[in-house]
Formats: structure tokens, sequence, C-alpha cells
């Protein structure tokens, strides 16, 4: 795959190289592969040092994941969308993201599943835990890997989450500014601390079902468990989560027989990496309870 870029009368007084680490946001191993891969101006070689000028098209070759020796992960892929550069797929619980300690490489994980999909390497720019339902975005170039994760940083990468709460917020708008540390150096468990990394998440009650709410949650920071620690901070923990739970948490996930947190990702908002337009992809829910036929 190719990224061409047409330089404009502000680009004439920058080199090639200051045009690849600049406007293109190339970092200086993406630049030196696309050089030795035979990047061209209008065509040609061109000198990493020379100025390029304005009404010059440069070409850029991409570079492809080494391709996987092993296709052996079983499971179909729920496509939501895909295009040369990326794939978006819908994650079902509780499949792991990615090999781990607890899904060692071999494994059936979401990223085996795709690269059998695709009979090429790709990788996921984002996880989800294994419990959490809904949108994983991954990559199938290392520049466009590296272009997203560079705007997690930023507000051009969006999320939204849904999940079923236990009880009913007091307040049905708002937002959660509250720290997240581990709570002992060798524990994967969080828990709000004072001198944690910041963490914030904005919410939205947007259905209230007796003694559980649906919420509609927006990270604006990516923190390990960040929505279930904010969730049972704010005394609402999540339907089914046996990690961040209380005595009556635990008596709703009985009496609606959720076994998991009932989390999903729905919503994805981002800038492409190669045609540089908004992307926006969007599914339904994923819950394995349905409260509504308790009511």
């Amino acid at each position: 795959m190719f990224l061409s870029y047409i330089t404009t009368e502000s680009d004439g007084a920058l080199t090639l190289d200051q045009l690849l680490r600049g406007p293109l946001s190339l970092s200086a191993r993406e630049a030196r592969e696309a050089k030795r891969l035979g990047l061209t101006v209008d065509g040609a070689p061109f000198f990493a040092n020379q100025r390029v000028g304005a009404g010059r098209t440069i070409r850029i070759p991409l570079a492809e994941y080494d391709r996987p020796g092993d296709f052996s992960a079983s499971g179909d892929v729920a496509v939501l969308y895909e295009d040369d550069a990326l794939l978006a797929v819908r994650k079902p619980a509780p499949l792991q993201v990615h090999p781990s300690p607890s899904a060692p490489r071999g494994a059936d994980t979401l990223e085996g599943r795709v690269q059998r999909y695709l009979h090429s390497g790709a990788h996921p720019v984002h996880r989800l835990d294994a419990e959490t339902t809904g949108i994983v975005l991954f990559a199938k170039l290392p520049y466009a890997q590296a272009h997203i994760q560079r705007q997690m940083q930023t507000d051009a990468f969006r999320k939204e989450y849904l999940a079923w709460v236990c009880g009913v917020p007091a307040t049905p708008e708002g937002a959660i500014d509250a720290p997240i540390d581990r709570i002992a150096p060798d524990s994967f468990t969080r828990a709000v601390l004072p001198g944690g990394q910041r963490a914030v998440t904005r919410y939205r009650v947007e259905h209230i079902c007796g003694d559980v709410s649906l919420v509609r949650f927006f990270p604006v920071t990516g923190r390990t468990h960040q929505l279930r620690v904010h969730a049972a901070h704010i005394g609402h923990p999540m339907l089914g989560d046996t990690r961040y739970c209380t005595a009556d948490s635990v008596r709703l996930a009985e009496k609606y027989r959720a076994p998991y947190h009932q989390l999903s990702a729905v919503r994805l908002s981002l800038t492409h990496p190669v045609t540089g337009k908004t992307l926006e992809i969007a599914c339904p829910p994923d819950f394995c309870v349905d409260i509504l036929s308790h009511l």
C-alpha cells in the first residue's frame, strides 16, 4: 500500500526529511523504511536533504506486517469495517484480544482469528478485557498502528461503551475524575488511590430498569479497568463484575444471571491514518443478560 501526498506552497521550503517527519507525521524509523522500500517524488528517487518544492507528489510505500506462520486459531470474526489499512471486528466474551499469560501463544485469541481471516499479519491498536464485548480495531500496517497509537493521546480518538450497572446513579450525567493505581505493586486489581494516574470518565444514564441502570461511558483517559473501577467508585459496580463488586452487586448478578461484567464497546471515532478523514464505527451492545425479561 502507498501513501500519497501533494506538497503545498507552505511546504515549499521543506526538505523531504522535514516533510516526512512534519506534515506526514512519520517516525524516524518509518521514514527510513519508506526510503528503503522506494519512496519517490513525482515518480523518481529524491535526496532526503533536498527541498521538495510545491505541487510535487510524494509516494510513500508502507511496510506490511510479517506473515504469521500459524493460522490455527478457531472461530469466525464479525467484521464491522475493513479497508487496506484497518479492520474493525466485534469481539465476543470471554475471548482474549491477544496472547497473554492466561492465553499463551497458540491459544484461541481474537488476534489469531483476525490473522486467520486475513491470511496475513495484523495487530490490535487497543484492547478490551476478555469479558468486555464490542469493537476492537486492528491495523494491517505498522504505519497505521503507530499513527493511531499517537492519535490515542489526543481527542481525535474517542470511544463509547454501554454497561449495565447496579443501582441508579444520583446524577444522571456527569464526569468522574479520580486517579487510579494498583492496590499493590504485584496486583492486577486497581482502585481509586491518591497519587495514582489521572483518570477521567464521562457518563450518561440511558435507561433505568428497577434496580439496575444502562449507562453510556465516555473514557477521556485510558487506564486499565478504568470504567469498572470508576463505576464501583461512585457506588454502582458493573453488573456481573467479580473483581470490583459488593455484596449487593453480587446479589444482583445472581438475580440477573450475569457471570461476568456487562460492558460493551459500541462506538469508535478516529482520524483515518491514510485518508485523513473521520472514521466512525458502531455496533449494538452485546450483553449476556436480558434485563427487560426480568421486569
